[in-house]
């Protein structure tokens, strides 16, 4: 953080006793004992949902160990922390207070997020020594630790488990990006309701008969610029949330009174992202035998961890938002809707070859419990979205084709990394010409199951070690299982991937 805008007042390796104080409260505040900070007064209500900052999550020998490596410091309100563009140098812990993280959008300055007590900022940039994709600014009298770059790598390569808390907290923020990103933009309201209640959620401290309270010192203008909306429109809801008893507005602050009526008005109106009802590209990702027993919960955390961050870097490397993307978790696997503004083209060819490439990687120097089989599957069509979450018959079709016997059973007996299935339309209309990583002609044509009749589809398999076994269909009750698929010419290997010309026989 920069040094000319943020005061040192303490030594490394030494924090001062105003910050010990503050993460004894931190602390605290896992045992259910009240938090309370200059500028932010929060609070836990059991019935809410309720997500802790990084620092709270953190085991005694983490917390020790950044503290020792780490310099109190402490900036005044308005002190900019960091400049968008700036090389990533430190990570900043926040002990009291709170910053707003700003970004140039079209030109304009958004503020992207706020981060209070127990966040951290600034850790992607220093770990991946990228320059910093944003300017960060206390919006208040601010106290922290902080970090050099290198000197947090080393707590990160020595201390597995803050690594994954780390990892964790990149998929919440993620999660938390694609709420507001899917959120109705037009609905002012529900807009800020999901800002402040997600802050609401993170935070800690005093309880209140209402549900969590949190005083944060930002204006009504600033608000707007968080919300993305017109000052005249926050302004009419804050004034009515202040009628209702749900807030107390003051010069540079606003306090949240009733977080129980947040998050009612969070539930009461649907997500709809603007492009409901359009057509999407859908893509199902399941990982194969994800509960086999041979898999304990630390290597069920492993193999979910290596998936997502696997699927971030195969869309971003194929200049395919992944934060731009609605993804639901499914446990095992994940849903990806694709906007419509980005074609299908792109998730198909580089993105799938690119995910199966990391997937290759990742089975190579990985020990049997977190070697990981993914069966993936691929449509387009109309999605929608309402109040209990997504539907349409492209999703329909994408899960049947997922779930294919004929899909698990070419997996599962030809040791492959991956088991990619297409509708016949994906086939037909992207890839049936693609000039790209995938060979249209490694593609098998299948039959399926969907709804009492029988569909095309399409199957490549992505890094295979054996020729698959041809399913038996002696009893003929499965006609989906009539399919087996086999090379019938030489296996070409090129860099990562594995392909070959496959045809669908008949037995």
């Amino acid at each position: 953080m920069s040094g000319a805008t943020v005061s040192r007042t303490g030594a490394r390796h030494h924090v001062g006793r105003h910050v010990r104080r503050h993460i004894g409260r931190l602390r605290a505040t896992r045992k259910g004992d009240p938090m309370t900070s200059t500028g932010a007064t929060a609070g836990r209500c059991d019935d809410l949902p309720y997500e802790r900052g990084f620092w709270a999550r953190l085991s005694e020998a983490e917390r020790e160990a950044i503290t020792a490596a780490a310099e109190e410091r402490s900036a005044d309100r308005g002190a900019v922390l960091c400049h968008e563009g700036d090389k990533a140098a430190d990570v900043l812990v926040i002990g009291t207070g709170w910053v707003k993280v700003t970004a140039v959008v079209d030109g304009r300055e958004r503020i992207i997020t706020v981060r209070g007590p127990g966040d951290i900022v600034g850790e992607r940039g220093a770990l991946t020594r990228r320059s910093r994709s944003a300017t960060v600014v206390a919006l208040g009298d601010l106290t922290g630790l902080v970090v050099p770059g290198a000197r947090f790598q080393e707590l990160v390569d020595t201390h597995p488990r803050l690594r994954a808390v780390l990892k964790r907290q990149e998929r919440e923020r993620a999660e938390e990006e694609r709420r507001l990103l899917f959120g109705d933009m037009k609905d002012v309201e529900h807009r800020l309701a999901l800002l402040l209640r997600e802050l609401a959620r993170r935070g800690g401290g005093e309880r209140a008969p209402a549900g969590t309270a949190l005083t944060l010192p930002m204006s009504r203008r600033e608000m707007a610029r968080w919300a993305g909306a017109e000052s005249a429109e926050v302004d009419r809801v804050l004034t009515d949330w202040g009628r209702r008893g749900m807030i107390m507005t003051a010069r540079r602050n606003l306090t949240v009174l009733d977080v129980r009526s947040l998050d009612g008005l969070c539930r009461t109106r649907p997500e709809r992202p603007d492009w409901s009802s359009l057509t999407c590209s859908v893509l199902f990702v399941d990982v194969a035998g994800f509960s086999r027993p041979q898999r304990d919960e630390a290597d069920r955390q492993v193999v979910r961890d290596t998936l997502y961050e696997m699927l971030r870097c195969a869309f971003e490397e194929s200049s395919v938002s992944w934060d731009g993307c609605y993804h639901e978790d499914r446990g095992d696997g994940v849903l990806v809707v694709v906007p419509p503004a980005v074609p299908t083209e792109a998730v198909a060819d580089p993105t799938l070859p690119r995910l199966a490439a990391e997937l290759r990687r990742h089975n190579r120097r990985s020990s049997a419990a977190v070697r990981i089989q993914l069966r993936v599957a691929l449509h387009v069509g109309p999605v929608t979205r309402d109040r209990e979450g997504l539907n349409g018959d492209a999703i329909n079709l994408a899960a049947r084709m997922l779930d294919a016997p004929v899909l698990r059973e070419a997996l599962h007996t030809s040791e492959a990394d991956m088991a990619l299935m297409t509708s016949h339309h994906v086939y037909e209309t992207v890839l049936k010409n693609d000039r790209g990583l995938i060979n249209p002609r490694s593609f098998s044509r299948v039959r399926i199951n969907v709804k009492e009749a029988q569909t095309e589809a399409w199957m490549q398999l992505f890094g295979q070690t054996v020729e698959p076994v041809a399913p038996n269909t002696s009893s003929g009750k499965d006609p989906e299982r009539s399919n087996g698929i086999h090379f019938h010419e030489t296996v070409n290997i090129a860099g990562d991937l594995i392909l070959g010309s496959k045809h669908a026989s008949s037995h």
